[in-house]
């Protein structure tokens, strides 16, 4: 093959796998494609029958991420540690979930909990038991709080459980403890897992036309062009398997992520009813009630919080009157003296004036009978 003619081909049958994939994702639902050894057969023996037409030999290595694998290949034909078969799933699967597109549509359940309880340890315990039981696992989980001096604890839980397992789990959490709210969704992944499969066949069919081109090239060149795009192809094949393993997995396995909360009492779930206007009534003097009861208690606690402070202010009060009593009293006094001693200085005044009358009175009598006795 002359290398003027390889990207051509190439390009050639890219197009040719596009248009097979398209044809193929329509028919999907009823033919499956079944890939075994034959492919690594193939495959092994392409390089076998190229090893002494490139005559020096070239080794390349390919790890893919998603899987974990690693293959290694030389132009000798040896070809390690990969099996290119499809992953066939059986709609008949141990856990009872339908995995096979025709046979309905493939759902991935998720569902969210709520709950909670009085007896902490006993129903995490009796999570991990239930879950155990009906063959699933516990993906993560954390906790908060002691559980000790009213630190409450609340526990996160993911829990995978095989899909046709969830309800009845999800059943028995609600018989150990109180679930205060729930959501659940579920995502149709048909059309992605059809695809991805179709992906992988047209992946296929380009593989196997790069093999035939591989064993009939000549040049250095022309063989390393195939080699990169057949390392190209390889890659896509394993994402895409990857892929539809991770598909496989969530839609047998459903995720119920719970949270879990300690509580002192347990709230009581009441059906929801129409309320009438006697229970209206009703539930304002209760509210009227309680918060009498709740104002009283509040107004004694506050009292009782303000004692000290009282007592502190009846000693200061009772020093300050005293003070102020002391003295006014010494004033009283002070203006008693006062006031008496002015009245004895009155007195004494008024006696004065009544002993100068006296006297007057006397000289001016005393004057009458003298000046009558010189009259004689």
């Amino acid at each position: 093959m002359k290398k003027r003619l390889v990207l051509p081909v190439i390009a050639g049958i890219t197009a040719i796998s596009l248009i097979a994939g398209c044809s193929s994702s329509i028919n999907s639902k009823t033919d499956r494609f079944e890939a075994g050894p034959e492919v690594a057969y193939e495959t092994t023996a392409a390089f076998e029958n190229m090893a002494g037409a490139g005559g020096e030999r070239y080794a390349f290595s390919s790890t893919n991420s998603l899987m974990g694998d690693e293959y290694i290949a030389d132009y000798d034909g040896e070809f390690l540690e990969k099996d290119f078969s499809v992953p066939q799933a059986s709609p008949d699967t141990p856990d009872g979930v339908n995995i096979d597109p025709s046979a309905g549509r493939l759902l991935i359940r998720t569902v969210s909990v709520t709950a909670e309880t009085t007896n902490y340890l006993q129903v995490s315990q009796e999570l991990e038991n239930q879950v155990k039981a009906a063959g699933g696992y516990i993906e993560y989980s954390s906790m908060s709080g002691t559980g000790k001096d009213r630190d409450l604890r609340t526990g996160t839980y993911t829990v995978r459980v095989p899909a046709d397992k969830l309800d009845s789990l999800i059943s028995s959490v609600g018989n150990s403890c109180t679930v205060t709210s729930s959501n659940e969704s579920s995502s149709d992944v048909t059309l992605e897992y059809v695809d991805t499969k179709s992906r992988v066949e047209a992946l296929r069919v380009e593989y196997n036309q790069l093999m035939e081109l591989l064993d009939q090239a000549q040049d250095l060149d022309t063989i390393i062009i195939l080699q990169n795009r057949l390392t190209d192809v390889r890659y896509e094949i394993e994402r895409s398997e990857s892929r539809i393993r991770v598909l496989e997995n969530q839609v047998q396995y459903a995720t119920l992520n719970l949270t879990l909360r300690e509580v002192l009492e347990e709230k009581e779930v009441v059906e929801a009813h129409v309320v009438t206007y006697g229970e209206k009534v009703s539930k304002q003097f209760e509210e009227m009630k309680e918060n009498t009861v709740e104002f009283f208690q509040n107004l004694g606690l506050w009292i009782i919080s303000i004692i000290p402070g009282l007592v502190f202010m009846a000693i200061i009060a009772a020093v300050v009157l005293i003070i102020v009593f002391s003295a006014r009293s010494k004033r009283r006094k002070r203006r008693a003296k006062a006031l008496a001693a002015k009245e004895a200085e009155a007195k004494a005044l008024a006696a004065k004036e009544a002993e100068a009358k006296e006297a007057k009175a006397k000289e001016a009598e005393a004057k009458k009978t003298d000046s009558a006795e010189e009259k004689k």
